[in-house]
Formats: structure tokens, sequence, C-alpha cells
């Protein structure tokens, strides 16, 4: 086959055309059948074809050529091959009459992975990259990101409906936790005084609890005022994972805050087959020491036993004592034994000296010394009109000493669905929940600070971060071998001991190589590492033919691309 360029003349007017053709020999002759007629191409694409169709390169060698721009591809590349591969591309897809948005979503899940900032900051970051090209979508200002959080909340029981199907079955164990963070501004309604786990006094906040599999992968999260309780967070997600979601057959794992006598009974009458792990609290611990039911020399055989109680009909609970925790717990109430004291001393010479008389203001003073500790259930403290003394409760110390490192587990998981061990180690998988949390919040999503004042878009961004989380939770699984993950911890030799860290990964932390020698790093300088490969877009000077040429890939980008399964492609 050849393309031909046939002239013709009508009067004056003269007329070019380009087909592709066959030429065959019928009867000695040679003959011509027109297979396309490729006269509307630009000229630049006719004669590519042209020389493609003669077997001849179509840039000559030794031709000149200029760069006409660079992108990022490393990070955003990767991260979108896992979206696909990982149905997170699946679960934005929920609106067949929208195509934009989704995509639009992806591109900001992708970005606050890598970028961790303001909205602004991730539109000029994905101007950088080829993420948007390879999308179909124009980022042009922040005005687009707002709109996709709009629809992003819109559609956030869909999305999490598809996480939550492709993650669990029936019998599927669901970790819960809640967490918060604090408000920059004062308008929210959403925005309230609370208990801080951020330790920001003073300022307002919100609340939201993420559901997430047994390994920390968050799979849905709701945003509560900041002054909810765990009890009455609780009771709200797990109206959702039945009405909304329609789970049933699961098993929750949750804190010892969240399991109180009237939420049990809410979730046995949302759902008899909803099964659930958690905690008792220290009083409950030192009723069931106090009445005898739980026998402290027990331990000294082993770690872990089981009773039943009737003050928790239906229940099995597992007492366990970690004897590194308990070590813990006891260098650390001394060390806060030491420093109230210390403090308390202060203000026994204040009085003494006869700068402090009235008795209220001594005893404000000594609840002001205490306050911090938390040690005051271990002083008695004697206060009288310009006179002050005060001694260790012994007895109160002793006997919460014979507690340190003990917690009992509750759980209705019946004993031939789990046994005491496995009960142990699925209230411990909270911890990667937790970690879930941090990474959320901190290290790598960067939650907060929290400028929007709207109700929805505040649950929007939430929603975002916790749908970046996903992705994240699987990119450094996939990549771990290039990190300074462990990647086959070992098997504690008890449920209830401490998680130890696999000689591979001491050695990596230690070499900063892994065994096949490729240097390992954070993952934050990996996603770096990864974002300095580009794709550069070319053009053959006096040619309006463009094309585009990928960099050469180090050896830790080319690993990283076939961790996940992906092809590098220009």
């Amino acid at each position: 086959m050849h393309v031909s360029h046939i002239v013709s003349r009508r009067g004056e007017k003269e007329y070019h055309s380009w087909l592709v053709r066959r030429s065959y020999r019928q009867d000695g002759k040679v003959k011509h059948e027109t297979i396309a007629n490729v006269s509307k191409l630009p000229k630049d694409a006719i004669e590519a074809l042209s020389l493609a169709l003669a077997n001849k390169p179509v840039i000559e060698a030794g031709a000149d050529f200029e760069i006409l721009g660079s992108k990022r591809h490393g990070a955003v590349g990767l991260l979108h091959a896992l979206a696909k591969s990982e149905g997170i591309v699946r679960a934005l897809d929920v609106d067949t009459r929208d195509r934009v948005h989704p995509r639009l979503a992806l591109a900001m899940i992708i970005a606050q992975t890598i970028k961790r900032s303001s909205k602004l900051a991730m539109t000029k970051y994905l101007l950088t990259t080829t993420l948007p090209a390879d999308l179909g979508i124009e980022v042009t200002d922040v005005d687009d990101y707002y709109e996709t959080l709009d629809w992003l909340r819109r559609h956030q029981n869909a999305i999490e409906s598809r996480l939550i199907r492709a993650h669990t079955k029936v019998g599927s164990m669901l970790l819960y936790d809640l967490s918060s963070s604090y408000m920059e501004g004062t308008k929210c309604p959403l925005s309230h005084y609370g208990y801080s786990r951020d330790k920001k006094r003073g300022k307002l906040q919100i609340e939201y609890g993420v559901v997430a599999t047994p390994e920390g992968l968050p799979l849905a999260v709701r945003v509560f005022p900041g002054n909810t309780s765990d009890l009455a967070s609780f009771r709200s997600v797990t109206e959702e994972l039945k009405k909304t979601h329609n789970l049933t057959k699961i098993v929750i794992v949750g804190d010892r805050g969240m399991f109180s006598t009237t939420n049990i009974k809410h979730l046995n009458e949302l759902d008899p087959s909803y099964l659930y792990v958690s905690a008792l609290r220290s009083s409950q611990i030192r009723q069931l020491v106090g009445d005898g039911s739980i026998q402290l020399g027990l331990f000294d055989d082993s770690d872990l036993f089981e009773i039943t109680h009737p003050d928790y009909p239906g229940e099995r609970l597992i007492a366990c004592r970690n004897e590194s925790l308990g070590h813990k717990r006891h260098n650390e109430r001394n060390q806060l034994l030491e420093v109230a004291t210390k403090r308390l001393e202060k203000v026994k010479a204040q009085v003494v000296a006869g700068r402090l008389r009235d008795p209220f203001a001594i005893g404000r003073r000594v609840e002001k010394a205490l306050a911090s500790t938390k040690m005051g259930k271990h002083i008695i403290t004697e206060i009288a009109e310009g006179a002050f003394d005060f001694r260790l409760d012994d007895d109160s110390i002793k006997d919460e000493a014979a507690l340190d490192g003990i917690y009992v587990i509750r759980t209705t998981l019946p004993k031939e669905e789990a046994s005491a061990s496995d009960v142990v180690g699925y209230y411990k998988n909270l911890a990667n929940l937790e970690r879930a949390f941090r990474s959320m919040k901190s290290i790598d999503i960067n939650v907060r600070p929290i400028r929007h004042y709207l109700e929805d878009r505040v649950r929007a961004h939430v929603f975002a971060c916790m749908l970046s989380a996903h992705l994240l939770h699987i990119a450094k699984e996939r990549l771990s071998e290039l990190t300074f993950r462990d990647e086959e911890p070992p098997e504690p030799s008890s449920p209830v001991a401490k998680k130890v860290v696999s000689a591979s990964a001491k050695a990596k932390a230690a070499s900063k190589v892994n065994r096949d020698g490729q240097e390992v790093m954070s993952f934050r300088t990996l996603l770096s590492e990864l974002d300095t490969l580009e794709r550069t877009t070319c053009r053959v000077k006096g040619c309006e033919v463009t094309f585009t040429k990928m960099t050469t890939p180090t050896p830790l980008q080319q690993r990283a691309f076939e961790l996940i399964g992906a092809k590098l492609s220009a």
C-alpha cells in the first residue's frame, strides 16, 4: 500500500487528493485499488502515513528537535494506575450522566495524597503534571475543586457503599473509632468545644468516625459536631451500616467508650446478627477483681484466660496481662508521683513561709499542682488555716499497681468462630485504625487545619481526605519493598505480647537497602523520587507534528511501577 497524490483540474481550479491505494497486476496490467481517501487529514499526518506505508522512518536521523514542555508523571501516573486496579475509579463512577466530576474527584484525591496541601496549592500542582491530560479534564482554578467537593458530598453514600462491598462480605469484621480535628474560624455549625484528641485547648473542633477493615483500610467516614460523645457517634454509624449500606452479620470492633449498656441494646435491636469486640473500663475490671471473678493468680500460668459473668450476659470475657505494659505503667506512675510530690512540697513551703494562709486558696493551689499528673487519687491532703500537709496513700497505690498491664476484652463472638487468642488479636487491630487516623490528620494527608465553614463542605473535605487515606494505605502496602515498612512482621509469641519487628525490617533500617540491594526510603521521599519522572512533548523543527517521550526511568521508578503491576508508557 502507498499514498498517492492526485492532482485534478477543473477550469482554472486545481484540486489535490491523497488516496491510500493498493497496486496489483491483472492480465499483465498494473491496476490500483483505492482503499481510503485521507485528503482531510493534516498534511503532516499524511506525510507521516506515507512514510510509514513506505516502511521509512517518520523522522529522519539527525532531525533537529525542540522540546515544547515537560510534565511530572511518575507519582500521579503510579497512583492513577493503582486507583484503577484497586477499584477506586470504579467506586467514583456513580453518576453515568457526569463524567467530569468523578475524574476531578480522582485528581483531587491523588493530589492530596502527594501534596497534602490546600485546594489552591493542589490546583497549581496538578497543572504541572500529566494527570489532567490522562484523565481528559481541564483544571482551570480552585472553583473546580469546590464544585467537586459538593459533588462528592452528594454521592458519598453511593461511593462508600461500593468501597464497602469491594472489601467486605458476610461475617466481615469492621473497625470503628472516633477522632477530632480543630477548626479555623467560628462560623461552621459543626464547630463546638469538646474533648480534643489534638490537645488543642480553646479551639473549636469537629469529630469524625471512621469505619475500616481489620488492616486499617478506611471505607467510610461520618462527621459529627465537636461535642459529640463516643456513644452517640457509635449509634449513628451502626444505623448507617445497616440502613444505608445494608450490611448484615458483621463484627464491629470498637474502643471501650462505645459499648455502654444502652448501645449494646441498640445494636441488638438494630440487627441481632451484629456481633462485637470491645474492652471493659478500669472501674469494671476492678469490680471483677474485687468480687473474685478474676483471680490474679491465674496469670502466673498464662497471660490470658476466659471467664463469663452474670453482669455481662451472652458475652465472653478474656482477661489479659501484658507484662511490658505493666512495667511501663508502673514506671509512669512513679514518675508522676515524684512530680506531684515536688509540686506539693513547693505549696507546703509557701504555707510554712506564711505566703498562703486561706484554706480555700491553699486548696486551689493544690488542685492546680495535681491537675496535669492526675495523681490526686493516690495522695491524702490535710488543709487548715495556715497549715498544709500531705502523704502518699500506699493502699491506693498498691491496689492500682496490682492491675498494671491487665485489661479485659469482651465479645459476643461464639467460641467456634473465634478462640480467646483470636479475639485478643481482633481488638488489637484497633491500632491499625489509630495509624490511619495519624496518617489522615498529620503525617500524610493533613485533614487539618480545616478552613471551610459550610457544613457540607466540611463533611466533603473530610470524606475526600478519607479517600486519599484509602489510596495511600494501598500504595504503602504495595510499595513496602521500597520503604522502611516491615514486609513480613513475625507473629508474636503470645497474642497479648507486643508486636516485634522482623529481622529483615531491622536490616533495611540499618543498611538503607532491601534484600535486592535497592535503596529504601520513607514513603514521602519515594513519592518525591517518582515525581522526577516526566513526560516530555517534542516537535521536529519546521514540522507541526508533536510526540511525547518519557524520560528514562531510574531503577527505583521502574521497580515501583512493576510492584503495582503497571507499565510505563509515553
